[in-house]
């Protein structure tokens, strides 16, 4: 595995699942300090980090230096339209942006660039009061006009999926209405749906210019980006927060040789490597380097159920792709001690996670076999697995095309050089398994609502259950979420093995010893961090 997120639009980043802008009644009220935001206590990290970074110390020169970091892989442009943006691509845009609110890592909420919020008695609607001491980097103040601009493109693009219109309350205030509830809503105004630009550089420039060149209000200033090469920010000494960020710049690398990456960091040339938690991570690790990662994502088969004559179609046969798969080998063999086999959807760390877990269908070759005879392929079809070679070491997916001819089936292997705009463009993938990273986020309903919400890319191709879409609709639409309701939803996918889950795994971190209170894990995501709060103990 090489980076995790890449397959699927977005990520974004922490949750841009969902909504808009515009209604009335009010009724809950959080708010913040004005200068330092505050932040909820982060939940015990999941399958854990064998290593943490030193914890804070009063020092006396937090100041100065920059940044450097490796990524695998780059964004196509510098993420100058947040509406445009998906997935990995926050990785490198987050330190220009800020959101109206930041995600914890309970999948709960903070405000941010609004200073506080209000939901609607009836949950149809929330008022966004603005932070007053707010600019872009091009010196024009954020407000309310500012702010429903970009909502309102944000309601125009294909990803929007539960805002339905906003409205300028004030010059600090507006609402967002939204077309239906969903207890996902409040974190769609996290990720890059509220990332703010400054319309008067949009409209100044043109869209061609803005893509290329952010303006938001962030801790840092877009600088210069280089396609496949890589994407540089320096310090914006006029944020809103008081004296902060501590770092100069941030330059980041792409740079996708494993070898390189890892001469790279050893040499100290830079100060983080994105990576899966792999053997190079191990390996850096006993060498003194810090490590850092949150295994929230499962790698899972998603069959073309979509299809009347695709195999996948019948229950039995996915069954038998999921008494088929070796995970206690395929953990013993490529996790490197970072994680066990997989079983079931969630992450085990989450509340969705099954401690009582009854469709857990272990290795057995002959009840695999008796299965396809009973759905009439005794024997065995051809098929193909659909990989994307980014994200998913070659070696995993020869394991898994073994474990499918001791039962007969045949499958090729194929490396689509685009796999998520191939499955997007594409509803005739029959008689296909996709190898799908399934992230799960704190909330597990915002799982579905990415990943098989109205706009998600496996549509065409992966029918719901009318069980399935009950029960999420029931867990997604109630006041809260509620770990009862959700852990239905993610049990009846394995009952039905329309998901078939095989490993955990998520992108993390390889760290030098002198990165500082970088917040790592407490927005959720370990793709993101606390850059205004990052500093460097050896410049």
């Amino acid at each position: 595995m090489k980076r995790l997120f890449v397959i699927l639009l977005g990520l974004i980043v922490i949750a841009s699942l969902l909504m808009g802008c515009g209604e009335t009644t009010t009724t809950t009220t959080t708010s913040a300090p004005s200068t330092t935001p505050v932040k909820t206590t982060p939940a015990p990290t999941p399958t854990a980090t064998t290593t943490t970074p030193a914890p804070t110390t009063p020092a006396v020169n937090k100041y100065g230096g920059t940044l450097k970091i490796i990524i695998i892989a780059g964004p196509q442009n510098a993420g100058g339209l947040p509406a445009e943006v998906f997935g990995p691509d926050a990785t490198s845009f987050q330190f220009v942006y800020d959101p109206l609110l930041r995600g914890d890592a309970n999948g709960g909420v903070i405000p941010w660039l609004a200073e506080t919020y209000q939901l609607a008695d009836d949950h149809m609607s929330i008022t966004f009061n603005l932070r007053k001491d707010v600019k872009f980097h091009d010196g024009t103040g954020f407000n309310a006009q500012a702010a429903k601009w970009n909502i309102d493109n944000y309601i125009a693009s294909p990803f929007n999926q539960y805002w339905a219109s906003c409205e300028v309350v004030s010059d600090y205030v507006i609402k967002v209405s939204f077309r239906m509830w969903a207890n996902t809503v409040l974190t769609s105004f996290t990720g890059n749906g509220a990332w703010m630009i400054s319309p008067a550089a949009f409209e100044k420039n043109g869209a061609d210019v803005s893509r290329e060149h952010p303006v938001s209000t962030g801790p840092f200033m877009f600088e210069s980006f280089q396609r496949d090469v890589g994407y540089k920010v320096v310090r914006n000494p006029n944020y809103w927060q008081e004296g902060k960020p501590y770092l100069d710049a941030i330059d980041i690398a792409y740079i996708a040789d494993p070898m390189t990456q890892k001469a790279a960091i050893e040499a100290g040339e830079y100060h983080m490597l994105q990576i899966e938690p792999n053997k190079t991570a191990k390996d850096l690790e006993s060498k003194g380097l810090v490590t850092y990662f949150k295994l929230v994502t499962t790698y899972s088969f998603m069959p073309d159920t979509a299809h009347p004559d695709s195999p996948y179609a019948n229950q039995k046969v996915r069954e038998a792709i999921d008494y088929a798969l070796d995970r206690v080998s395929i953990a013993n063999a490529f996790s490197n001690g970072y994680w066990e086999a997989q079983y079931q959807i969630p992450f085990p760390e989450n509340p969705a996670f099954n401690a009582d877990f009854p469709y857990a269908r272990k290795y057995s070759v002959e009840k695999a076999k008796q299965l396809l005879t009973e759905a009439g392929y005794g024997e065995g079809f051809t098929t193909t697995i659909l990989v994307n070679p980014s994200i998913v070491d070659r070696n995993i997916s020869v394991a898994l095309q073994s474990n499918l001819a001791e039962i007969g089936i045949t499958a090729e292997l194929s490396f689509p050089a685009n796999m998520g705009k191939f499955i997007m463009d594409s509803n005739t993938l029959n008689n296909v398994l996709v190898i799908q990273p399934v992230m799960g986020f704190a909330n597990y309903n915002s799982t579905w609502m990415f990943f098989l919400g109205k706009n998600a890319m496996w549509n065409n191709n992966w029918l719901p259950s009318p069980e399935f879409v009950a029960l999420k609709d029931a867990s997604t639409t109630a006041p809260a979420a509620d770990a009862a309701l959700i852990r239905a939803v993610t049990d009846q996918l394995s009952k039905e093995a329309s998901v078939i889950p095989f490993m955990l795994a998520g992108a993390g971190w390889v760290m030098q010893t002198s990165i500082k209170d970088g917040g790592f894990g407490d927005m959720g995501s370990s793709d993101v961090f606390e850059a205004e709060n990052l500093w460097l103990s050896k410049k």
